[in-house]
């Protein structure tokens, strides 16, 4: 007799949560796999929760929050969604699978084996083909073809019209059951339909928010988030895609959901084109002379010496090429080779995590694409933050803080220092060696890496010993 092979583990965890009707706890869960299937793991708990994380996230199950699972099977039970025709759809009597059921359909199962019923509970006659895809429309002569249900018959009895919507409903999301609803234009409920809007919209931005790297799986964020709406069994508002894209905080590409605002690489961006909406924050116009005309104080240090700082006021009106020039008189940096360069930093949601937007670069002359930037054009209040690099080989790097704005005042030229940290002054060795004590201004790279520690030294001792040695001013 054949011996009969173990079940893996993945098919062990997909058999418990079958069995699960409920949202459970992690730990609940964790256990009832154990039961099941024993591990040998120093810490079988863990091993098995980074399993359900790494494994069946999006796949089997979504998370309501870290500690409560919810099989797919009973987060997608009853979910309703729009499905909006276009005008081809229509015309050839097909529903276009994707955008439609794109990430609202179970994995594993072959799109003939789907089931539609009625509204009446009768089964609707289908079957899953692909059309052409023609240049300007829909079915014509092209390589290109998309999967489609065929649905004339149903458009047919129920007179389906352009700009008309179908609602969907998922009956059993193990068995891929789904009911249709045809709903005419003229009796879309617009209040109802916005006020969903907003609410999945707001679910997606705080997964995306949540997310480690500033990026969603599309497969994960859509049923989690219908899975988190207040009402997902009532009536629909848009279809996901639509609502991503109405959304000024994100985008999305075919496989992943991010910030409209990211920055995305050139090849990146070749490569998604014009289909991901991501793009480089641009200059909003300026619609307040208020904000031009407002000082600007910003508290800037060091992120590796943070007691190394200086207080900085900038016009509402003047540039990030003139912030620039500032710090770099401030903080003595290269003021005629190495580039400079800003980025907004915004908080992700609650937390103490931010992402940075890159406003651009900026070169010793003023000149860079970050240039462009006027101070009041950056929407910053106070508490916000801007990290600045001075020289992108050493990466001097800088945290900006607004601390507030205020009134110009009279007669004072701006940008300008108001303030620095109290430094601590140091003293020459060389001077020091001869018994006399005198403050440190230069730093001798050469000799320092020689003697790898670091060689202060005075300006008479710089001319008089190191003249020829690249060395560098001290910043206190």
């Amino acid at each position: 007799m054949p011996k009969k092979e173990p079940i893996g583990l993945f098919q062990t965890v997909a058999e418990v949560l079958e069995q699960v009707q409920a949202p459970i706890a992690m730990d609940e869960g964790v256990q009832r796999v154990l039961k099941q299937s024993p591990s040998r793991a120093k810490n079988p708990a863990l091993s098995i929760r980074n399993h359900l994380l790494t494994e069946h996230l999006g796949r089997t199950l979504v998370l309501w929050d870290r500690d409560t699972v919810v099989p797919l099977h009973v987060a997608m039970s009853g979910v309703r969604f729009r499905a909006s025709l276009c005008p081809e759809e229509v015309d050839h009597g097909v529903l276009l699978i994707s955008p439609a059921f794109h990430c609202l359909r179970p994995q594993g199962l072959e799109l003939q084996d789907l089931q539609f019923r009625d509204a009446t509970g009768e089964p609707v006659t289908t079957r899953a083909a692909v059309v052409p895809l023609a240049d300007g429309g829909l079915v014509g002569p092209s390589r290109d073809e998309l999967p489609v249900f065929e649905l004339g018959d149903w458009f047919r009895r129920h007179r389906v019209r352009r700009d008309d919507s179908i609602l969907i409903t998922i009956e059993d999301w193990t068995q891929g059951a789904y009911r249709l609803e045809h709903e005419a234009a003229d009796q879309r409920r617009a209040s109802d339909i916005e006020r969903q809007n907003r609410e999945l919209a707001d679910a997606l931005f705080d997964l995306l928010e949540a997310a480690q790297d500033e990026r969603m799986l599309i497969p994960l964020a859509i049923p989690t988030a219908y899975s988190r709406l207040s009402d997902a069994r009532g009536y629909p508002g848009d279809p996901w895609r639509e609502v991503i894209e109405a959304d000024d905080r994100m985008r999305c590409d075919s496989f992943t959901m991010f910030y409209a605002d990211s920055n995305v690489d050139s090849l990146l961006a070749m490569i998604l084109g014009s289909r991901s909406g991501a793009r480089r924050l641009a200059p909003a116009p300026m619609h307040d002379p208020e904000r031009e005309r407002q000082v600007y104080r910003l508290k800037a240090s060091l992120v590796h010496r943070p007691g190394l700082w200086r207080r900085v006021e900038v016009r509402g009106s003047q540039t990030l090429a003139d912030l620039d020039a500032i710090l770099r008189r401030a903080f003595q940096h290269d003021r005629s080779e190495h580039l400079g360069g800003v980025w907004k930093r915004v908080r992700r949601g609650a937390s103490q995590r931010f992402r940075e937007i890159k406003l651009g670069t900026i070169d010793p002359w003023g000149e860079g694409e970050g240039a462009v930037w006027r101070m009041a054009e950056l929407g910053l209040k106070p508490g916000d933050q801007l990290k600045y690099v001075s020289d992108f080989g050493d990466w001097i790097e800088h945290r900006l803080t607004l601390e507030a704005t205020d009134e110009p005042e009279a007669e004072e030229t701006y940008p300008r220092v108001v303030d620095h940290n109290k430094g601590r002054d140091r003293y020459c060795q060389a001077c020091k060696g001869k018994q006399r004590k005198t403050v440190a201004t230069w730093l001798c790279i050469a000799c320092s890496e020689r003697r790898q520690q670091k060689v202060l030294v005075c300006e008479a001792c710089l001319t008089a010993a190191h003249a020829s040695h690249y060395a560098t001013e001290v910043v206190h």
